[in-house]
């Protein structure tokens, strides 16, 4: 029968034994919880430069159309003052040789 040192010591060892594996325990608990944070930030800076490079693609693809549709715009407004120009075209030309005719 062990006597009470040795049980006392034997105790210590033990003791010794769970502190240490606990301490193990936590060091690879905080390297896992490191990794993952890790990932889920990789992650994350992956997710967001997507959710960037969408965000500008359609900005451009908006800017695009708008742009389109002010062209489209501006065209037809040249046209409509075109064809009021040309209408005007003759009687210009009426007035224009009424006044070199009336000063001769």
């Amino acid at each position: 029968m062990p006597t009470i040192i040795e049980r006392i010591a034997a105790a210590e060892a033990d003791a010794e034994a769970l502190r240490k594996n606990a301490l193990e325990a936590a060091r690879n608990a905080e390297a896992a919880a490191e990794e993952e944070a890790a990932s889920s930030l990789k992650i994350a800076r992956e997710e967001a430069k997507a959710g960037l490079a969408l965000a500008a693609a359609m900005a451009e693809k908006e800017a695009g159309a708008e742009a389109e549709r002010l062209l489209k715009e501006s065209a037809e407004s040249a046209e409509k003052l075109i064809s009021a120009a040309e209408k005007q075209l003759p009687a210009a030309v009426d007035a224009v040789v009424q006044r070199i005719l009336s000063d001769l």
